[in-house]
């Protein structure tokens, strides 16, 4: 065999962040350099390696001649070229971690069919035409048409096999792909996890604003013991910006402060007593008793007068040298400054922790990092910290105090200083905004969890202008809505906390679309692209100090309100059975019309067109029956979602979907297994809700029993599709079964 570096440096120059040079890296990664190749002595395979391990051997049935070409210094892009003197079939054999994943880069796969798809589990999907191992921040880019499979070894690694036909090719491998390509500096994946648990639960602020009391406190959540929402996987009550600074009272404030007032421990830890008279501690204590977990909300503003007087030395200062005021932060506490971090920021956290706060809404950091140090670099760079670090110091703190078990959110816009400090973030202003999930879809579930903001089922009320909302307007709202608003966030994978006041939850037609969406499953992108690539391409190529105020969004927060992609696709891969839920939207905010109808082919989702599918819509609970190719849908009013589940047909009887929640399926069924002519399984109901079950029976088939709870379940069937459905009594883990006989 032959040992050939096969390269040709070029130098590439690129706009770069100023965190590039002074970022400090964290042991463990993964090189920043191209792979090497060993190509065999008959040139009739190839393997690649990369940080002293094999990522890639391929064998071939012809001759090849292979060569490679490196582009950067940094950003590094490495093209690996086959040539055959005649067609040839390539098999390969792709290694990656546990976090390595299939998925597709932009191509002639999204200008047939425009979607955003995301993997819940491993990814077979026919578009996938690139690997991508996030432990390890490496991709690998394969020609269009490539088939890969992937598949789960015993030691938790994976493997993907690799199949194309082509008689010139070309592979791209690019390290540190997310860090160095989408210029995310902090982004170290081998340092952190992403938080992977659903993160759902209800926010006082749209609801109430700061008219929030612990009267109100108390009606939310006699509402949702009422209803049974922790059944459903809601977790998180937030309180937000209303119940702070008792002790605040009186005291000498910053000009600039906009209303945010205090920043001392006692801020957070003291709460107003005419508001909330039991306090945090009461807080915890109703909320626990409830079923639920407590959240807060806190910001890292700091606007009192008397300590800024008299220490000084603790702040951020201006070119003239005194302490820097900005809107809506006031004073940036020096957090690189042990006496500011004892003093201010670490009791602040320990309070929380040790009160039982899991989730904590950090406030104000665009402000922070935008309006304060972006106008103070001087002063950065007399001290030799980037205005960068010094945001990352204040959030490492939280997170030390905190523990890795609490929910950070970072607020609010897009701040990459936050990454893996933050377990999320919130990506547009204020208001729920759909459109900011397709803009940075690559994001979450790889860098960290996506929040689109409070979601309000029925809204009410909406922002006269974006960002920092300060004036409201009536709205109506539409029926519709109480669907499509909580589903969106669960299809993207995203935080989805309510809030509307208790009384909207009284009508069960009002809830039942957030029941059917929560919990949130846990996802990673389809798509190594953004759907709407705008916001994160200004990044890649734009100087982060360039922004230097938070007050209107920033060229690189979400836009939240637009025109929604109308298909997302949802992929599922669980271990017992892989489908996929396609689903259509009709959201947009500026054109109230119904969609045409459509005809999508199985192709352009990324399915084998030569198979035969199940197709069953979740809303309206409708089969749409066994098709192959293609299948119609009609129009769409506005604000309608239709959630399309596809299973590819069995020779057997087969599950074809579930009623509680929108995968149909992946949510609440823990076993299923075909055995001795019977379909088993295993699924965590609740309470009082009807769980109905669909199967399809094909015509060689008859329904012989079935037995969910060791009862008799009801039974409807009207031709080749079987509803058993339970009404169980409590919420709990049921075992069922379907049994059948041939004809």
């Amino acid at each position: 065999m032959l040992f050939i570096i096969l390269t040709i440096c070029v130098l590439s120059i690129r706009a770069q962040n100023y965190q590039s040079s002074l970022v400090k890296e964290l042991p463990g990664g993964p090189e920043n350099a191209p792979s090497v190749l060993e190509v065999g002595n008959e040139k009739e395979y190839l393997v690649l390696h990369y940080n002293n391990a094999t990522i890639l051997a391929a064998r071939f049935d012809n001759e090849a001649e292979i060569t490679s070409t490196v582009q950067g210094a940094q950003v590094i892009e490495q093209r690996i070229q086959f040539r055959f003197e005649k067609e040839t079939t390539v098999h390969a054999l792709v290694y990656g971690s546990s976090e390595a994943l299939a998925a597709e880069t932009r191509g002639e796969a999204q200008d047939k069919l425009a979607l955003v798809r995301t993997s819940h589990g491993l990814s077979n999907n026919l578009r996938n035409n690139a690997i991508y191992d996030r432990n390890f921040d490496w991709m690998l880019e394969l020609p269009e048409g490539t088939v890969i499979k992937s598949s789960r070894k015993p030691n938790g690694t994976t493997q993907f096999e690799l199949t194309f036909t082509v008689k010139n090719a070309e592979l791209v491998f690019r390290p540190r792909y997310y860090q160095k390509h989408k210029n995310l500096p902090y982004f170290q994946p081998w340092t952190y996890q992403v938080y992977k648990e659903s993160i759902t639960g209800w926010c006082s602020w749209w609801a109430y604003f700061r008219e929030f009391t612990e009267e109100d406190h108390l009606d939310l959540l006699e509402m949702w013991q009422k209803k049974h929402l922790a059944d459903y996987g809601y977790r998180f009550i937030q309180i937000d910006d209303v119940y702070q600074g008792e002790n605040d009272r009186g005291r000498e404030n910053c000009e600039v402060a906009s209303g945010y007032l205090g920043g001392r421990p006692t801020t957070w830890l003291d709460w107003k007593k005419d508001l909330f008279p039991s306090g945090l501690t009461g807080y915890v204590t109703s909320i626990h008793q409830a079923g639920f977990d407590p959240a807060i909300w806190m910001g890292c503003f700091f606007s009192d007068e008397e300590t800024v007087q008299k220490h000084p030395e603790w702040f951020v200062h201006d070119e003239l040298g005194n302490p820097a005021a900005a809107p809506w932060v006031s004073y940036v506490m020096d957090a690189t400054n042990p006496e500011v971090v004892e003093a201010l920021i670490r009791p602040t956290f320990k309070g929380m922790k040790n009160a039982g706060i899991g989730y904590v809404k950090i406030d104000q950091l665009r402000h922070y990092l935008y309006d304060n140090l972006h106008n103070n670099l001087e002063w950065c760079s007399e001290r030799g910290v980037g205005p960068d670090e010094l945001l990352r110091a204040y959030l490492r703190v939280a997170r030390e105090e905190l523990g890795d078990d609490t929910f950070i959110l970072s607020c609010w816009g897009v701040l990459p200083e936050s990454i893996g400090l933050a377990d999320a973030c919130r990506i547009g202003g204020d208001g729920y905004g759909p459109v900011t999930l397709q803009q940075y879809n690559s994001w979450n579930g790889i860098v960290w969890r996506n929040d689109p903001d409070h979601c309000d089922v029925s809204p009410n009320k909406k922002g006269k202008d974006i960002g920092n909302v300060k004036e409201l307007e009536a709205r109506q709202a539409m029926e519709r809505e109480t669907i499509i608003r909580p589903a969106l966030a669960s299809i993207a994978g995203a935080i989805l906390m309510l809030s509307d006041k208790p009384e909207v939850y009284e009508d069960d037609s009002r809830i039942y679309g957030l029941r059917r969406s929560s919990p949130v499953l846990f996802s990673v992108p389809g798509q190594l692209y953004d759907f709407d690539s705008g916001k994160t391409n200004w990044l890649k190529s734009n100087e982060r100090t360039d922004i230097t105020t938070g007050r209107h969004p920033s060229p690189i927060d979400g836009d939240q309100f637009g025109e929604v992609c109308p298909y997302w696709l949802n992929e599922f891969n669980t271990g017992f059975e892989n489908w996929n839920v396609l689903h259509r939207l009709n959201w947009s905010e500026r054109n109230q019309k119904s969609l045409e109808p459509v005809v999508l082919k199985f192709a352009d989702l990324g399915l084998d067109s030569s198979k035969e599918y199940l197709v069953y819509e979740f809303w309206s609970d409708k089969m749409y029956g066994v098709l192959e190719d293609d299948f119609a849908l009609g129009e769409l009013e506005p604000y309608g979602l239709e959630s399309l589940a596809i299973r590819e047909k069995l020779d057997r009887p087969q599950l074809v979907s579930t009623n509680r929640h929108l995968s149909q399926g992946a949510a609440e069924i823990e076993k299923l297994l075909w055995e001795e002519n019977s379909l088993k399984g295993r699924s965590r109901v609740v309470g009082e809700d009807e769980y109905v079950i669909t199967i399809y029976i094909p015509e060689d088939y008859l329904l012989h029993a079935a037995i969910i709870n060791g009862e008799e379940a009801g039974i409807e069937q009207k031709g080749e599709v079987l509803k058993i459905s339970y009404r169980p009594a409590e919420t709990s883990s049921v075992q069922w079964e379907v049994s059948f006989k041939r004809k």
